[in-house]
């Protein structure tokens, strides 16, 4: 009788040894593809956080930058009172349906806010403060008073700008443009200039808002010698025309650095009669007296 173990198939053991190494083989693949899952999942986790980081920092870097800008503005009021004339439809469509008035305002501000008051210079104290402006296109078109400016709030931190509806007469908008810049330059420089308490002369006031509008582009900041002068009292900012007085004020800048800052700090709480040479450190009529010798 045949000894059945001698049909026992002789590859039987390389199939269990093949089966063995594809099991050690499957083993290796999924350690290997467990360790790339692992290193791809810790990738996506570094970035995620840094991603979250970054976001944080963007959100508090904008909003430090927002509370910054809040505390430098004020609101505003756009009041259109010939809204029904076309001279108040094209303010209506060309300032105020987009904002622009606004915008205007805000940058004419920072102007005469910046000439005002340097930040190195003085603290929020000695600062005035505007909480509040309005601005009214009103239905007077006469041309000889294009923007006047109404500081009587008992606040003291409410202005109102009226704007002559006359600045809206020319179709050229370009021009229009001009001459609404210019005079809220006019308005926002009376609006940030202290006035004594209102006992400071109207002639040295209007030539500090012309001398500031002169430096924002809107007449001829650097003429301040030469020409024909009117005659001139013993001082030389008290002209009926606020250029002629803008013209000395100047003068009075370039030789003495910071005068004009020091000037309106001397109106904050009072006036009288040595203000200006104070704000110098020197008698005016001597400085009104060399002006004169140069013109």
């Amino acid at each position: 009788m045949e000894d059945p173990h001698l049909f026992r198939p002789l590859l039987a053991p390389t199939a269990t040894s093949s089966s063995s190494s594809s099991s050690s083989s499957g083993t290796a693949c999924a350690d290997e593809n467990d360790a790339d899952y692992h290193n791809i999942n810790h990738l996506s986790s570094n970035t995620s956080i840094t991603f979250r980081l970054l976001a944080v920092i963007v959100v508090g870097v904008i909003s430090i930058w927002a509370n910054h800008e809040a505390s430098k503005g004020f609101d505003i009021t756009i009041i259109n009172e010939a809204k029904d004339s076309p001279a108040g439809r094209r303010f209506e469509l060309f300032y105020i349906s987009n904002d622009k008035a606004t915008r205007v305002l805000l940058n004419t501000s920072s102007f005469a806010e910046n000439i005002l008051y340097p930040n190195t210079n003085f603290s929020l104290d000695s600062k005035k403060q505007v909480q509040h402006v309005t601005l009214r296109l009103t239905t007077n078109t006469t041309q000889r008073i294009l923007v006047s400016v109404d500081t009587t709030n008992k606040s003291n931190d409410e202005f109102v700008i009226s704007l002559s509806s006359s600045v809206m007469g020319d179709t050229n908008i370009a021009n229009a443009n001009h001459a609404i810049v210019s005079a809220l330059q006019r308005g926002m420089a009376r609006i940030w200039l202290w006035d004594g308490e209102s006992r400071a002369p109207p002639s040295l006031i209007q030539g500090l808002v012309e001398y500031i509008s002169m430096l924002a582009g809107f007449g001829d900041a650097k003429n301040y010698v030469g020409g024909e002068l009117p005659e001139f009292g013993h001082i030389c900012w008290d002209s009926k025309d606020p250029r002629v007085s803008a013209r000395f004020l100047e003068f009075c800048e370039v030789n003495h650095k910071g005068f004009i800052q020091r000037l309106n700090q001397g109106m904050r709480q009072r006036w009288d009669n040595w203000t200006v040479d104070d704000a110098l450190g020197m008698e005016a009529k001597y400085l009104c007296d060399s002006y004169k010798m140069l013109s």
